[in-house]
């Protein structure tokens, strides 16, 4: 299983792109971590086009993680490639994964795009988000604890074994880290963690520790006002032994006024066009 970053940096960044990777499994399919709104050109810059993804995964409704999807959608929907026929010629459509309260986020946000569809009975508006993607629901769930919604729901399609967990990202907003499950020995599970977009939570970290190859977490290095993002003087305070499995992604622009210090700590940087291996947790290009 393995990792590339298509983008590396924060919203607003411009020299690291936004986020975007993609996940390939052991079976060879291709999963997208959020679709953010460089995405379409990221992927066509690496060499790849929609019809090579076979799913989506999201992790919560920002521009930067998913105004991408609007691209993703409309092409596979129209657009035959090849031996690729576009899903609404019968084609496959691309799976979709992501918790249950930020799937209805993510539908107020593409409906004024996607719900243009005709029905041949006169309704011009009958498009829906299973018109357009494939949408796998979760197998299990682990029951509220902060919010309304479920705190944890977990995924299976294929060989995809995912957690979405609910964490701290902007108050009361539906936001998820993710856990992929990426061996399993002995009947305890390997995961590796993916943070979306989240503050600091050192029990949740630690917790995680002795089972997670790696970690990857956005980063700021600034403390504003109504904090909702990893802040690095919090990730610094982290034992050397989840310290040393993380690297940082989401980053300002201005992360080489920063980088010695985070290197000091054992922290790895994210940068796009890297690959990492999920079931060692090493980077490999």
């Amino acid at each position: 299983m393995m990792l590339r970053l298509f983008g590396a940096g924060g919203a607003f960044s411009r020299r690291y792109g936004t986020t975007c990777s993609m996940v390939t499994l052991r079976s060879g399919q291709r999963w997208l971590i959020d679709c953010g709104r460089q995405a379409p050109d990221q992927l066509h810059a690496a060499g790849f086009a929609w019809h090579d993804i076979a799913g989506q995964i999201v992790t919560h409704v920002h521009g930067d993680h998913i105004y991408g999807m609007e691209d993703f959608a409309f092409i596979r929907f129209y657009e035959t490639r090849g031996a690729d026929i576009a899903s609404s010629l019968g084609g496959p459509m691309p799976r979709l994964v992501a918790h249950s309260a930020v799937r209805a986020e993510v539908w107020e946000t593409l409906a004024p795009s996607l719900r243009y569809l005709n029905d041949g009975r006169g309704n011009c508006q009958a498009g829906t988000l299973a018109h357009y993607f494939d949408i796998i629901d979760a197998v299990t769930i682990e029951p509220p604890r902060h919010n309304t919604w479920h705190h944890a729901e977990h995924f299976l399609s294929d060989d995809l074994d995912i957690v979405a967990r609910e964490t701290l990202h902007v108050p009361g907003k539906p936001s998820c880290s993710l856990e992929f499950v990426v061996e399993e020995d002995r009947g305890v599970q390997r995961i590796a963690w993916w943070s979306g977009d989240c503050t600091v939570d050192p029990e949740l970290l630690i917790g995680l520790e002795p089972r997670t190859s790696i970690y990857f977490h956005d980063c700021t290095f600034v403390d504003y006002p109504g904090q909702v993002h990893g802040f690095f003087e919090r990730l610094e305070a982290l034992p050397a032994s989840v310290r040393h499995k993380m690297v940082l992604m989401h980053h300002e622009d201005n992360l080489d006024q920063n980088r010695q210090r985070v290197e000091a700590a054992g922290f790895r940087v994210a940068m796009p066009g890297q690959i990492y291996d999920l079931v060692s947790g090493q980077r490999t290009a």
